[in-house]
């Protein structure tokens, strides 16, 4: 597992930098969604690391279910507002949370 949380850490960092380069050229539309993954595998690397201590891989995939179930209903309620810019944000959290649970199925973990 702590290959899995340095891998999700190492995506975080790459993203991180590169939604600073997208800033910089002026592509903030972009960079607002590098950050978006990034804050995901951010995010799923510190649960990861808690879940892994107290409740094992179980936990974390149980977890990992809870946050598609949750980003899985805020896109609906999105579509249903015909907002856009939310739909998009939700889009890119699901897209990068199906990344996380990939890895964390080849990491031989489910």
């Amino acid at each position: 597992m702590e290959k899995l949380i340095d891998e999700l850490k190492s995506q975080k960092i790459a993203l991180t930098e590169r939604a600073a380069a997208l800033r910089a050229e002026n592509r903030g539309d972009e960079a607002v969604f590098c950050t978006v993954r990034a804050n995901v595998y951010d995010i799923c690397a510190t649960v990861c690391g808690v879940h892994m201590k107290k409740g094992g891989p179980a936990a974390f995939g149980a977890m990992l279910e809870r946050f598609k179930n949750e980003w899985g209903a805020a896109l609906e309620n999105a579509k249903k507002q015909n907002d856009a810019k939310k739909i998009c944000v939700e889009e890119t959290k699901l897209d990068a949370l199906a990344d996380v649970s990939a890895r964390f199925a080849a990491a031989g973990c489910e």
